[in-house]
């Protein structure tokens, strides 16, 4: 059974700042240093069944929902289209894993920029003109999907306890951390997987996100979830293709 609400949000002592990395950091390659080993997931297209439903309401009836994960190992494009809403990220692969370059989120208001500049060591915000120091294994929303496949990938056994890491969204970088919450079975639309259950550790107030990642699928995202006060938005695997390899 999962664990209270309150037990989801961060200790007092949480760390709510995110410190500048080191310049002369420079271990091998996908090894974090001191934190995670990463191994890049082969190209894949995830399409997924996505459900709304409002606090205390009847579920929406199910629409399509996507991920496309693209790469030739050195370099990435990530397109999803779901709860987290449609972003697009791309980049290349790094000492600390995936190391994105540019990210979008796409609103009705248009889209909004996100850089990475690894020669300057900052984080661009284009919808405020803002930013801030880069980070040793700084994902964006979107691509810290895939950082957390692939820790797994590389060691199973680092996905336990808690796992760190530091996102940029549009406007700010914040520090994202998963409580590792067990084994559950995942019902899909290619049989019932075996899954590890993640939940980020939500303020009280902000949206929470659950991830269940599927190690005898590649450690893949076989269902995620967004909930806050006033509903969930969840989407389970219902097809899992090879994409193309990028050029």
């Amino acid at each position: 059974m999962p664990p209270p609400a309150d037990a989801l949000r961060p200790a007092p002592d949480a760390p709510g700042t995110v410190s500048a990395a080191p310049s002369d950091a420079g271990p091998p390659l996908l090894q974090m240093p001191g934190r995670y080993r990463v191994r890049l997931p082969a190209p894949v297209q995830l399409t997924y069944d996505l459900v709304r439903q409002p606090a205390g309401g009847i579920p929406a009836p199910a629409v399509p929902a996507r991920l496309t994960w693209r790469t030739n190992g050195d370099r990435y494009v990530l397109d999803l289209d779901g709860v987290l809403g449609r972003l697009h990220s791309e980049g290349a692969s790094g000492d600390a894993g995936i190391a994105p370059r540019l990210a979008r989120e796409d609103g009705d208001a248009g889209p909004l920029l996100t850089e990475f500049d690894a020669d300057g060591h900052r984080v661009l915000f284009r919808a405020t003109g803002a930013e801030s120091p880069d980070n040793v294994g700084i994902q964006d929303r979107a691509s810290v999907l895939m950082q957390l496949v692939g820790i797994g990938l590389a060691e199973p056994d680092q996905v336990h306890d808690t796992l760190d890491v530091v996102v940029a969204g549009a406007r700010d970088l914040r520090i994202a951390r998963f409580k590792v919450l067990g084994r559950e079975d995942v019902a899909t639309g290619i049989g019932t997987l075996a899954a590890w259950h993640l939940a980020e550790l939500a303020a009280p107030g902000m949206a929470r996100l659950d991830i269940w990642l599927a190690p005898e699928r590649n450690w893949l995202p076989v269902r995620l979830r967004v909930e806050d006060a006033g509903g969930s938005a969840t989407q389970t695997l219902s097809a899992l293709d090879a994409a193309p390899a990028l050029p």
